[in-house]
């Protein structure tokens, strides 16, 4: 391994260096960083782009969506109790189902962060520290 491909090994948690560390060293470290960002860049914005849309999905239905499905409720000869009732559960699920959507976004970054670092541990130290 080259001395750039060293610069991690300095900042283990039993390293002497860690403490004090030289402008170098953080210009090293800093670099092998942003390297593997960039080489991961795609799943970082795919990542980004996901929780975008779960979030704004999530605002659109509570500001657009559930108002407009009210408002048609009303209109119609349906009794308060029911409406109340079907409105309820419609929200419920709803819930459930961007709270699945949520989850699964989070199952997949903590997988992609997972191989991060797996990507992060191999380039750095060999591969041989958790």
């Amino acid at each position: 391994m080259d001395n750039r491909g060293s610069a991690f090994d300095k900042f283990r948690r039993n390293s002497p260096v860690r403490s004090d560390p030289t402008a170098q060293m953080l210009f090293d470290y800093e670099e092998h960083y942003m390297r593997l960002v960039k080489s991961y860049r795609g799943e970082i914005e795919f990542i980004n782009d996901m929780h975008t849309t779960h979030t704004q999905e999530v605002k659109n239905f509570y500001a657009n969506d559930l108002p407009t499905i009210i408002k048609k409720l009303e209109a119609e000869p349906i009794a308060d109790d029911v409406r109340r009732e079907w409105l309820k559960h419609l929200e419920q699920h709803m819930n459930k189902s961007f709270d699945m959507s949520g989850h699964f976004i989070d199952v997949l970054t903590t997988k992609k962060v997972e191989e991060f670092n797996a990507a992060l541990r191999e380039k750095t130290f060999g591969g041989s520290v958790r």
